[in-house]
């Protein structure tokens, strides 16, 4: 596995790491020739080819995806042969919608009518996805990106066609935000999840705190059940079959 730290493709500049999860980083990157400054996704797997590169998912969405002013842009798909790294450059947004909840000098910066306008921002989004056939699987408040007021929906490495048949991977969505269809089902979920992942977040933007921070999977449930109660009998009978 290469070393991502300072190894960038030669025609950029690294400035600073910006985050990094079990499957790639993100980069603050400036380009050498135009001065431009983006955020570079660098993968840690190792691509042979790129017909491999373009069977990936998230490409794929955000291709057709791209552009809508909710969602965010990809720029450039950039791989280096030689050793075998993807990287994709996506435009630069100021922070995501975590780190703005939780800092403490923004705390108050979420009244009633900007909460509304993120929400709505969001909604759209998923509306647009969604229209598109596309599900994304991971709504959560590190997905949602603000660059002033404008909110974009990011990160569709976890996303899959509407259309497409489960039953789907089981472990999908961080816990806090996945709807009890995933709890309760061996992947036999759908796009409304979406839907949930997305009230999970107006709570947390509105009351500064996650809805249902469960320690577990079966913590979760508890959780949920304590706030929205026993489903009636026929979405049960749905559900576990």
């Amino acid at each position: 596995m290469v070393a991502y730290v300072n190894h960038v493709p030669p025609d950029f500049r690294l400035m600073c790491k910006l985050g990094e999860g079990t499957f790639s980083e993100v980069l603050k990157v400036k380009q050498k020739k135009t001065g431009k400054v983006s955020a570079m996704k660098r993968f840690r797997k190792h691509f042979k080819s790129m017909e491999e590169i373009e069977t990936l998912r998230e490409i794929q969405a955000l291709r057709r995806l791209n552009p809508h002013p909710h969602i965010i842009d990809l720029e450039d798909v950039i791989f280096e042969p030689k050793h075998g790294i993807l990287s994709l450059n996506f435009e630069l947004m100021d922070c995501n919608l975590y780190e703005m909840i939780s800092q403490r000098k923004t705390a108050t910066a979420f009244t009633e009518s900007r909460a509304r306008v993120v929400m709505w921002q969001i909604c759209k989004a998923l509306e647009y996805i969604h229209g598109k056939g596309i599900f994304h699987r991971d709504i959560k408040p590190e997905n949602i990106l603000i660059k002033n007021d404008t909110v974009k929906l990011a990160d569709f490495g976890s996303c899959r066609g509407i259309h497409s048949k489960p039953p789907y991977t089981e472990y999908i969505a961080t816990r806090w935000y996945r709807p009890p269809e995933c709890l309760l089902t061996e992947g036999l979920y759908g796009f409304k999840m979406d839907i949930w992942g997305a009230g999970c977040v107006l709570f947390e933007i509105v009351a500064k705190v996650p809805l249902f921070p469960g320690s577990n999977e079966l913590d979760q449930l508890h959780r949920i059940h304590a706030v929205l109660g026993t489903p009636p009998r026929e979405v049960l009978k749905g559900i576990v079959g």
